[in-house]
């Protein structure tokens, strides 16, 4: 018989580490650099969670696992740890910001879960259909790096929401687009780690 256990395999290992960045992430309780670099860094392990995986060998019912498994570990680490970091690390302003903020989370999580589950059924390909999740979510990173009031915390989730689902398409990154990707991630946990 087999079990959860026997599922493990060295090619999820980059899916895991994103999965432990994230849930940090959410973790940090009002620190906003360790929130901001749990996100980044949860982003740069899922950019080369494919890449690694393909490294190794592994059977159909290994490959199928590890499919199911990034894209739940995305739904966790780019659709609610956002969310979570952004209410933790705003300053309080009341009923109204808490209303502002409580709308464009359940927009943006309801975006993300959506734009992960059209990415499962479209299937790899050539281009992106709207903004994929790990980059909405690095954008809550990157609004990190100044303190700000709870209203203030919903403008990236809300530009992030309609990313995701917005209709345009663009090529998937390779060379130097992917380069500026992870630079950019990168050059986020450099700035929040000095605040």
């Amino acid at each position: 018989m087999r079990a959860p256990v026997h599922e493990l395999h060295a090619a999820n290992l980059l899916t895991y580490v994103s999965l432990v960045c994230a849930v940090t992430a959410s973790m940090a309780h009002g620190h906003r650099a360790w929130a901001g670099v749990g996100l980044a860094l949860a982003v740069v392990a899922d950019t080369f969670d494919g890449r690694f995986a393909r490294a190794f060998a592994r059977t159909d019912r290994q490959h199928q696992i590890g499919r199911e498994l990034d894209s739940l570990v995305d739904a966790i680490a780019f659709g609610l740890a956002p969310v979570m970091v952004t209410a933790a690390t705003a300053t309080q302003t009341g009923v109204v910001g808490l209303l502002c903020w409580w709308i464009a989370s359940a927009a943006y999580a309801g975006a993300a879960v959506t734009r992960l589950a059209f990415y499962n059924v479209e299937g790899d390909s050539a281009r992106f259909v709207g903004l994929p999740a790990p980059a909405a979510a690095l954008i809550c990173a990157t609004s990190l790096v100044l303190p700000t009031p709870l209203w203030a915390s919903a403008w990236p989730l809300v530009v992030g929401a309609v990313a995701m689902v917005a209709p345009f398409s663009f090529p998937r990154p390779h060379g130097l687009g992917l380069a500026a990707f992870v630079v950019w991630a990168l050059a986020v946990i450099a700035l929040l780690v000095r605040a």
